[in-house]
């Protein structure tokens, strides 16, 4: 907080501590993690993280061979699976509390995003 109370941007480095945590967590569960992350503030309690270029062998398979929806499916189910863990790993970077995490996947391109709601940061 600035003295007016406004608030003040989280350093880069938090940034970069939670694109750590979220591939680390990715890459535990899929067996490969993206290519590419960044984290974004969307506001003072969301935080939106960008995955790409994420997809292992078998998931390139079953795109490949026209199971997109299948391949959607299994995606969702792991990213609930790995929730708590993502969790975890960003209230570590951020020092916050998330009180819910929002999943999205799309096949072609290969990009996801996890989307992040804070507990309401006290001033």
């Amino acid at each position: 907080m600035t003295a007016g109370g406004n608030r003040v941007a989280p350093s880069r480095d938090v940034l970069s501590d939670v694109c750590a945590e979220v591939a680390a967590a990715f890459r535990r569960a899929w067996g490969r993690g993206p290519v590419k992350t960044t984290a974004h503030w969307a506001g003072p309690d969301v935080l939106l993280v960008m995955l790409e270029d994420g997809h292992n062998e078998a998931e390139r398979t079953l795109r490949s061979k026209g199971y997109a929806k299948e391949l959607l499916g299994g995606r969702r189910l792991l990213a609930e699976i790995v929730e708590p863990e993502l969790q975890a790993g960003v209230e570590r970077a951020t020092g916050r509390v998330v009180r819910a995490t929002l999943s999205a996947a799309h096949v072609d391109p290969d990009v996801s995003a996890e989307i992040f709601l804070f507990e309401h940061a006290r001033a």
